[in-house]
């Protein structure tokens, strides 16, 4: 059933795991076209940029997240049509600004009193947030392709805090909230026993999982393959995501919650391998690819990329240091493109060289050199700068590294 006669994720979920890859599911597009799925008469599945689900009981909410603030009018919408009057329970998966920052605006557009429940660490995390409102708010900027810096400066707190496991009745159902790591420290999966349905917040997402952003904190690879083998024991009957649509079928859910979590065990395993072996993180680089097994829709490397996923793996076990020497305290990026513009004997030698380079398509040797060459002359390099990096964007899958080489180089 659904309130719209037209949008059905269950249809569409089916209709992605005949392709072979797919779009990234954590976009902007992807938001902002908020659309409500009646699953049952007491549950729902609410597409936004952070997905939503809630439960009804009478005209009583429940929310498994709220998503982001700029979607909120809509979401109240859609609330009210499908008979909602009061909302008395939000529960956080995780403290993302995409699955959290709506929380005000619904709470306040209903009566009643809303109680929020998520995980201890979620606290942490908007602490944490208040001291780089600058910083996140430029990852914003490059990693969405915003024309600005965009990220909140006020957080909705949870009222209720749990460390480990979390149980809740709502409408005659037992909601069982559990703790576990994966993109995030304080994230949170529910299970409802009366649905038969599994909330995974960004454990699942229609990606490769975003273990490995290389502009947050630390992610946590295998403990999120732990996390969602777990997960499969319950064997839902629907699989709600954290981004993208919403799954239905037993074998199905637990077939993709599986693979997802032998590949990110697969990745963990292989790098720690190697590390205890002394290999630099670029010989791991060099001698892993993720194997054909793992070549499936929903672990494409839409939104993070696989060899991020090995440097989030090296970070958590082994540190900052590569195991490269010369990286340990590199010189100034100006005094390594003067060295280059000496070994070519002038500017604009090396500009040539730079643009042989383009022409043989070794753009990432290239970039390299560039960035040290711009700090000395950026009006010579500029253009030649801007052409490198837009090349390296056009290459790329992942929204993050297509963000980071585009960013100040959009054409």
């Amino acid at each position: 059933m659904n309130t719209d006669n037209q949008y059905n994720p269950i249809e569409l979920s089916k209709e992605y795991l005949k392709k072979s890859t797919l779009d990234n599911q954590v976009s902007i597009e992807q938001g902002f076209n908020v659309e409500l799925y009646e699953v049952s008469n007491n549950l729902a599945f609410i597409k936004n940029f952070g997905n939503i689900a809630v439960f009804k009981n009478d005209t009583t909410g429940l929310l498994i997240d709220t998503g982001m603030g700029v979607s909120s009018l809509q979401v109240v919408e859609k609330l009210k049509e499908w008979g909602i009057s009061n909302i008395e329970y939000v529960i956080y998966t995780h403290g993302h600004v995409d699955h959290v920052t709506g929380t005000e605006y619904i709470s306040d557009a209903f009566e009643g009193t809303t109680k929020v429940i998520a995980h201890e660490n979620v606290t942490k995390r908007f602490d944490r947030y208040k001291k780089t409102i600058g910083y996140n708010g430029i990852i914003n900027q490059r990693q969405f392709g915003l024309p600005s810096p965009v990220f909140p400066n006020d957080f909705t707190y949870p009222d209720i805090t749990y460390s480990d496991e979390y149980e809740l009745e709502f409408n005659e159902s037992i909601l069982t909230l559990t703790h576990g790591k994966g993109e995030t420290d304080d994230a949170t999966y529910i299970y409802s026993n009366k649905d038969n349905a599994l909330f995974t917040g960004d454990f699942f997402i229609w990606s490769l999982p975003n273990a490995g952003n290389p502009s947050k904190a630390q992610r946590y690879v295998g403990f999120w393959g732990e996390v969602l083998k777990k997960m499969s024991k319950y064997n839902p009957e629907y699989l709600f995501p954290g981004h993208g649509p919403l799954i239905k079928g037993k074998k199905t859910i637990k077939e993709m919650l599986l693979d997802t979590s032998n590949c990110l065990l697969w990745i963990e395993e292989n790098v720690l391998n190697l590390m205890n072996k002394g290999y630099s993180l670029r010989e791991i680089h060099s001698e892993l690819d993720l194997p054909e097994e793992y070549y499936k829709p929903y672990l494409v490397s839409a939104y993070d990329d696989f060899s991020f996923l090995i440097n989030s793996v090296w970070r958590q076990y082994g540190g900052w240091y590569s195991g490269t020497p010369s990286e340990l305290k590199p010189p100034k990026l100006e005094d390594i493109g003067r060295t280059y513009i000496d070994m070519a004997g002038n500017d604009d030698n090396l500009l040539k060289f730079l643009e042989s380079l383009v022409n043989s398509q070794k753009y990432k040797e290239a970039s390299v050199i560039v960035d040290a060459a711009y700090s000395v002359n950026s009006e010579l390099f500029s253009d030649i700068k801007k052409e490198i990096y837009l090349k390296l964007a056009g290459q790329e899958t992942s929204l993050m590294a297509k963000g980071i080489y585009k960013f100040n180089h959009d054409s």
